[in-house]
């Protein structure tokens, strides 16, 4: 066996050694459509920093599903309690409470009981029945004291869920004497917990200026004010939460945070409830209303009914109902918002209710990533202008590459579209993207173009290697391999790993690149370093044959890192958990 060195740095062309190496086909632009959406980001325009406030989920994990990966592989920030759950009210049931509470994630929880439980005593109680209010007060001091008991982080109390249309008439009298009901009790046990109402079922604006007007004068404003903006398509939610903004502000109410928690879909089962496209819009719309105090916002989670025995939790819609393993096409949406790091910049569209995005820039990790979605059934073209670009270029050239995010009801990997340098005129370019199918998205990555950037590059055969108990990883040679050989794993089921020690010179910012080998009984894995999930999932299936991948920019300091490739799954026609590393190359963008 003949290997190349691990750890060799050189300068090279870095573009044209991943081509070499079979670098995923870059389609030629299809046909170009009647018109043209133009997305023009500006670098120059900071719009606050980088939150990821609309990746949150309604009932999105519980304590076995979805797949670890599909929630590593996102920024779950927020995360409204398991109402599916038969412990009701929803306080998490400890086992998934342990989970959520890993992601590190704003944790909500109802306080209000489930009348469909069997066993519940307050069945068939509903707070202010004949003037009784005390069985309620019972109610919200066991939920708050068993969280109180077990430990559990909890970052707002709910006290009901769309009172408007569960209670009608009553939501003015007897709904808002329960919400103070519920307000008094969780403020008497701890003067910090927040409360967070009335949680509509849809922006009302007489409704809520009803509710903070009756709160105002009752001593019992909520710390979060929240609603639902549940449609098909996005409604205008920058202007709802400006609108209640200036008349809080008007009406001598200092204006609270707002969380929207529950967005997009129209009915379960739906799909129009997990569209690629316009989950895009619904994410910039989002973005657009931080100034006016947004601060989260959490996708609807309507792939079952009610409480369906067969729940599954499916991060809000993002993975496959009938294993809960495998991505859909908007789980790609949320993996690339988790990237959205630094920055927010300022990104417009010619027709933003046809083609709308968004965007970022982080200077520290030399990359901008925008999301571009389709919001309706037919074709549409893009073209991309860069402006204010010479931060991410390097000799005025920056890399860009687009890949179709299609809307699928599973995706193991979107489909590279673009993937070329660019030159800058100006600190601008403009970039032809070509047509954008229904409801498809663009995940676009500009980063510093790298023909002559040094190159670290590590032959896996060569690294200090170690596998899953009672598996070990085993070299082999072959003529097409780069330096005559590859590592692989021959695995036979999911979460099985290959892990290698990499061992880094230099304290950097590196674009982590690989060369696999494809065929089909290929697992689809995840690469974590050092714990941690970076890039995207890679789905070995395919023709036999090496190909190249990136994985995206990451930090690392000096010394040896562990690179743990983990077999999450495989696609539906592979035959196995078979996985093949040829080499990594780490390519110093900073």
């Amino acid at each position: 066996m003949t290997s190349v060195r691990a750890g060799r740095t050189f300068t090279a062309v870095a573009a044209g050694i991943l081509v070499a190496a079979g670098l995923a086909a870059v389609e030629a632009p299809a046909a170009q459509a009647a018109a043209t959406s133009t997305i023009t980001v500006d670098y120059g325009a900071d719009r606050g920093p980088a939150t990821q406030i609309a990746s949150g989920f309604l009932h999105g994990i519980s304590a076995t599903s979805p797949a670890q990966y599909l929630v590593d592989g996102v920024k779950v920030r927020s995360l409204r309690g398991a109402d599916y759950h038969p412990n009701l009210p929803s306080l998490y049931d400890t086992a998934t409470y342990q989970r959520v509470s890993a992601t590190g994630a704003n944790l909500r929880v109802g306080l209000y009981y489930y009348t469909a439980n069997p066993s519940s005593p307050y069945r068939s109680y509903r707070p202010g029945d004949n003037g009784n209010f005390s069985t309620w007060t019972t109610i919200v001091n066991g939920v708050v004291s068993e969280a109180e008991q077990k430990g559990y982080r909890v970052n707002a109390w709910i006290p009901w869920n769309e009172p408007e249309a569960q209670w009608g008439s009553r939501y003015t009298t007897t709904y808002f004497q329960a919400h103070k009901v519920a307000y008094d009790a969780v403020k008497a046990r701890n003067s910090s917990y927040r409360v967070e109402a009335p949680e509509l079922s849809a922006y009302n604006f007489t409704k809520l200026q009803q509710f903070l007007i009756y709160c105002r004068d009752n001593r019992c404003l909520p710390d979060v004010l929240s609603w639902h903006e549940l449609n098909p398509t996005t409604t205008d939610v920058p202007g709802h939460t400006a609108q209640i903004r200036s008349w809080m502000q008007a009406n001598g109410i200092t204006p609270m945070p707002i969380a929207i928690t529950e967005y997009q879909g129209s009915t379960y089962g739906n799909p129009d409830a997990w569209a690629a496209g316009p989950n895009v819009r619904w994410l910039a719309q989002f973005e657009r209303s931080v100034p006016n105090g947004l601060e989260d916002a959490l996708t609807s989670d309507w792939d079952y009914i009610g409480d369906d025995s067969n729940f599954i939790a499916t991060l809000g819609n993002s993975a496959d109902k009938a294993t809960g393993t495998l991505p859909k096409g908007v789980w790609w949406n949320y993996n690339t918002y988790k990237t959205m790091t630094g920055r927010m910049v300022n990104v417009t569209s010619s027709s933003a209710t046809t083609v709308d995005a968004l965007g970022s820039l982080d200077t520290g990790q030399r990359r901008g990533v925008l999301l571009i979605g389709n919001q309706t059934a037919g074709d549409q073209d893009v073209s991309l202008r860069l402006n204010n670009a010479s931060a991410l270029a390097l000799s005025n050239v920056v890399h860009v590459r687009a890949e179709r995010i299609s809307n699928a009801s599973t995706l193991s990997a979107p489909t590279v579209v673009f993937d070329a340098d660019v030159t800058l005129a100006s600190g601008g370019a403009t970039v032809p993207l070509g047509t954008l199918p229904g409801n498809a998205v663009y995940k676009v990555l500009v980063t510093p173009a790298t023909t002559s950037a040094p190159v670290t590059r590590y032959e896996a055969e060569s690294l200090p290697m170690t596998a899953s108990p009672g598996l070990a990883g085993r070299v082999f040679t072959e003529a097409g391999a780069s330096g005559g050989a590859a590592a692989a794993l021959d695995g036979t089921a999911r979460g099985q790993y290959l892990q290698f020690t990499l061992p880094v010179s230099t304290s950097g910012v590196y674009d982590l690149r690989a060369v696999l080998k494809r065929l089909t009984n290929r697992a689809f894995h995840a690469l974590y370093i050092d714990g941690v999930m970076v890039g995207p999932p890679q789905d070995g299936y395919g023709n036999v044959g090496y190909y190249g991948t990136d994985y995206g920019t990451v930090s690392l300091a000096a010394g040896n890192h562990t690179v743990r490739a983990v077999a999450v799954g495989k696609n539906p026609s592979s035959t196995g958990y078979v996985m093949v590393f040829d080499r990594f190359d780490l390519v110093r963008v900073g």
